[in-house]
C-alpha cells in the first residue's frame, strides 16, 4: 500500500500570506457554519485490575516474545455515556495510559470473538457514539495477528479479516466487537465472552473531554466520519531530526542482515556511499542516512512464515541497527501484506514521537522490507535521531483544522511531525 497522499493545511508558523487566506477562510467558516467546536479538557482516572494479557507471545522455544509496539494505536477514545467522549490523542504518556488500561480487554475480546456479522453503517456510528472504547490503529492490521500481539489467540471467520479502526461495545449488558474491514470496507459485529460489568465499571470511571467524531459534529459531512476531533489547545513539543547512520559502525550494520564482515569485499561510490558485497547480498549505507540492502539469491524451497514471524524477522533487525540511534523516537508497524500468488511480505515502519507519526518528506516510510519466505530479499532503512529542542508548539487546534478540510473539499485531517531533513514541525496533513 503505497503512502496516501497528503495536502499541507496552513500552519501557525506559516507565512503571512498564507495566515492571511487562514484568516479569511476562518471568519467565512465561523460566519457561515458555525463549526467551531467547545473548549475544555480533563482527564482519565482507570484503575487497572484487568491483567489477563501483557502484550507478549510465546516463540517455538518456550521464550516470550513482545510485540507490543506492534500493536499500539494512535487514537483511544473512551465513552461513559453516550456521545460523551474522553480521546487520547497527540499526547504518547496520555495515550500509553488510556491503552495499558483497555488493552488486555481488547485482547480478551479478540480472543473470545464469535463468528463475524455484517452490520449497517448507522449501527456502527451507533456503536462508537455509545458507551465503549474506541481503538483506531492509522494502519490495517489481520486480527488474528493483533489478538497474538496483544497476547491472545484468535479462531474463525474474524481472524482472517482485517483493520485499523475497532471499538469494545457496551449495549444490551453484553460486549460486542465492532470493525471496519481493511479491505473492502465492510462492517462487522462479533459476540464477545468479555464480562460487561468488569469494562463498564472503568470505562464509567472516564471524564469526557469534549471530543467528538466527525460525524457528531455540524457541517463536516466532507470530512472522514470516523476522524476524532478534540477541543482545545493543543501543545506539542518541539523537535529537532538529524542523519544517525554511521558508516563507521558497518561490521555491526553487516551483522544484523547477516554478513560476514571478513568475506565482504567494499568500495565507496562517488557519492560517499559505503557498498559491501557477499556473494549475492548487497548492503550500501549512504551518506544521506539511508541504508539499502538486497539480497539477490535463489530460493527453491521456502518456509511459509506467519505475519508475527515477519514482525519479529523486521523488528529484530530494527532494534539491532536504527534502533540504537533514533533517539525520543519509536518505530512502529505501519503496513504489513503478503503477496498471495508469490508468498513475498512486504513491512513498512513508521517513527512515532509522542504519540505522532513522523512523515519524512519524500519517503514513504521510515523503513521497508521484503521478505520471501523467512529471508530479507529486500530493505531499505532512513537513519534519523530526533531530539526534544526544549520548546512548545502549537499547531492550530483539531476543529479548526476540520473546519479547514471541510471548506476544501473533505478527507482525513491528521497531525503529524513533518521531517524536511533539515527542521521537524507539527503540521496538519490531508489523507
Amino acid at each position: 500500500m503505497r503512502r496516501p497522499s497528503w495536502l499541507r493545511l496552513p500552519h501557525i508558523k506559516d507565512s503571512r500570506k498564507a495566515i492571511g487566506r487562514l484568516q479569511n477562510l476562518v471568519i467565512v467558516l465561523l460566519l457561515v457554519s458555525g463549526i467551531l467546536l467547545a473548549g475544555g479538557r480533563a482527564g482519565l482516572g482507570l484503575d487497572s485490575s484487568i491483567s489477563g494479557y501483557r502484550g507478549i507471545a510465546h516463540s517455538d522455544d518456550g521464550a516470550y516474545r513482545d510485540y507490543s509496539a506492534a500493536a499500539e494505536p494512535m487514537c483511544v477514545v473512551v465513552t461513559p455515556e453516550d456521545e460523551l467522549h474522553s480521546a487520547a490523542m497527540y499526547d504518547g504518556r496520555t495515550l500509553e495510559e488510556y491503552y495499558s488500561r483497555f488493552s488486555a480487554a481488547l485482547a480478551e475480546a479478540l480472543g473470545s470473538a464469535g463468528e463475524p456479522e455484517v452490520v449497517s453503517e448507522d449501527e456502527w456510528k451507533s456503536a462508537i457514539s455509545g458507551r465503549g472504547v474506541y481503538f483506531d490503529y492509522y494502519a490495517d492490521y489481520q486480527l488474528s495477528s493483533l489478538a497474538i500481539w496483544l497476547g491472545s489467540e484468535m479462531n474463525g471467520g474474524a481472524a482472517v479479516h482485517t483493520a485499523r479502526r475497532l471499538c469494545l461495545s457496551l449495549q444490551d449488558e453484553e460486549v460486542a466487537l465492532y470493525y471496519i474491514h481493511g479491505r473492502n470496507g465492510t462492517i462487522y459485529r462479533c459476540t464477545t465472552e468479555l464480562s460487561y460489568t468488569s469494562l463498564y465499571t472503568r470505562v464509567r470511571e472516564s471524564t469526557p473531554n469534549d471530543a467528538q467524531f466527525a460525524f457528531e459534529a455540524e457541517g463536516l459531512d466532507l470530512v472522514d466520519p470516523y476522524c476524532v476531533i478534540t477541543s482545545g489547545d493543543i501543545e506539542l513539543r518541539t523537535m529537532a531530526g538529524e542523519n544517525s547512520l554511521d558508516q563507521g559502525e558497518a561490521d555491526r550494520l553487516m551483522e544484523a542482515f547477516g554478513l560476514n564482515s571478513s568475506l565482504a569485499q567494499d568500495y565507496t561510490e562517488a557519492d560517499g556511499t559505503d557498498v559491501y558485497l557477499e556473494g549475492n547480498v548487497t548492503l550500501r549505507l549512504g551518506a544521506d542516512g539511508t541504508l539499502r540492502y538486497t539480497n539477490r539469491s535463489d530460493f527453491n524451497e521456502l518456509i511459509t512464515i506467519s505475519p508475527v514471524d515477519a514482525v519479529d524477522i523486521t523488528r529484530n533487525i530494527l532494534e539491532n541497527t536504527v534502533g540504537l540511534e533514533n533517539g525520543v523516537a519509536q518505530l512502529r508497524l505501519s503496513y504489513i501484506m503478503m503477496d498471495s500468488s508469490t508468498g513475498e511480505w512486504t513491512l513498512r515502519y513508521d517513527y512515532a514521537v509522542d504519540g505522532l507519526p513522523v512523515v519524512i518528506r519524500s519517503h514513504e516510510c521510515a523503513a521497508e522490507f521484503r521478505l520471501t519466505g523467512a529471508v530479507v530479499t529486500g530493505a531499505q532503512i532512513i537513519f534519523r535521531s530526533y531530539s526534544f529542542t526544549g520548546v512548545m508548539e502549537h499547531p492550530l487546534p483539531a476543529e479548526l483544522a476540520a473546519a479547514l478540510v471541510q471548506a476544501d473539499g473533505g478527507g482525513s485531517p491528521r497531525l503529524a511531525y513533518v521531517d524536511t531533513n533539515g527542521t521537524v514541525s507539527a503540521e496538519w496533513l490531508v489523507e
